[in-house]
């Protein structure tokens, strides 16, 4: 049956391959495409000038159609936008979809089971997702750490007689990125016209983080109410310095839980090349039997269960 279905993998795979290219030269490398958007970015440039959104108009019809009907898509523009990546969120799909089909197309030309097979492809085709979350993350706890600073910083200019407008973009100037990135934003969506409730509340959607959240809250209600700035940020500032330091406590504290994931994940790796460098035909079963492929999914199953609970323990929210 799978002699039988070979070549008609290896056909779809080819035609899936060949549909990716010409959507990716149609999206990226056409020249009339290229022209067409300059085209259509100049007339809205004439129309709304000064205006920040362009985003929709330099989008293709065939992001636009993704972004309505799936929102899955709409969450990964979310990730890469959060990990501030250079690839929109078309290439990452192109690209998972791309990594998805190599992999089948090696399996089946190896003869692999396709239940295994399935399961390598998809976890391999949700690599550059993850890289994207962990770039997140990354992005994410260097702002955190330097939000007190910043916070400190917003307040002494603002005593000195500058404005909050103003104090945040000396911060874009002052500070690096990625803290001194997202405040230059901010300041330009306000200096375009944008509201300063509209900008700071975009600030919070990029950086998805518990303490500008605080932030973003204490300046829209003293947006609303009015009230002492200077000593709402010294406040906020305070309550934000130790949530750092209570969060570091806690990762030196789950540490040795994240120690134990790492070695438990890596002995089956180990332990399965000792074993094929001393008997390679004792281990080669693994892969070429049936009941060792069936061992290999169950054992990867049990892997990612663990590997989820040990996820759950050790982190520990503040």
């Amino acid at each position: 049956m799978m002699t039988f279905l070979l070549p008609f993998f290896v056909f779809a795979a080819v035609m899936l391959i060949l549909l990716l290219a010409y959507v990716v030269w149609g999206n990226f490398f056409d020249r009339r495409n290229k022209i067409k958007k300059k085209r259509l970015l100049a007339i809205h440039n004439a129309v709304h000038p000064g205006k920040q959104s362009l985003g929709s108009l330099q989008d293709s019809a065939f992001e636009t159609s993704l972004r309505l009907r799936f929102k899955a898509f709409e969450q990964l523009e979310t990730l890469v936008q959060r990990a501030h990546s250079q690839l929109s969120a078309v290439r990452i799909m192109g690209l998972m979809f791309a990594l998805c089909i190599v992999v089948l197309v090696f399996g089946l030309l190896l003869k692999i089971n396709f239940l295994l097979l399935l399961v390598l492809a998809i976890a391999i085709g949700r690599m550059p997702v993850l890289w994207l979350s962990r770039k997140a993350n990354k992005r994410r706890k260097a702002f955190e750490d330097k939000l007190p600073e910043t916070l400190d910083y917003i307040s002494r200019a603002m005593r000195a007689g500058h404005s909050l407008t103003s104090a945040i973009g000396m911060v874009g100037k002052e500070f690096a990125d990625p803290i001194g990135q997202e405040f230059k934003t901010v300041f330009d969506e306000i200096s375009f016209g944008i509201s300063f409730k509209e900008a700071i509340g975009q600030l919070a959607d990029r950086v998805q983080s518990n303490d500008i959240n605080f932030f973003v809250i204490s300046l829209m209600i003293q947006h609303e109410t009015g009230g002492n700035l200077t000593e709402l940020l010294d406040g906020l500032a305070k309550t934000v310095r130790e949530r750092v330091k209570l969060r570091g406590k806690m990762r030196t504290l789950a540490a040795e839980g994240r120690a134990s994931a790492w070695v438990l994940g890596s002995i089956p790796f180990a332990l399965g090349g000792i074993l094929s460098l001393i008997s390679p035909g004792y281990m080669s079963v693994l892969w070429t039997t049936p009941q060792g492929q069936t061992l290999i999914l169950i054992a990867a199953g049990l892997m990612a269960v663990g590997f989820f609970l040990l996820n759950r323990i050790v982190q520990i929210k503040v």
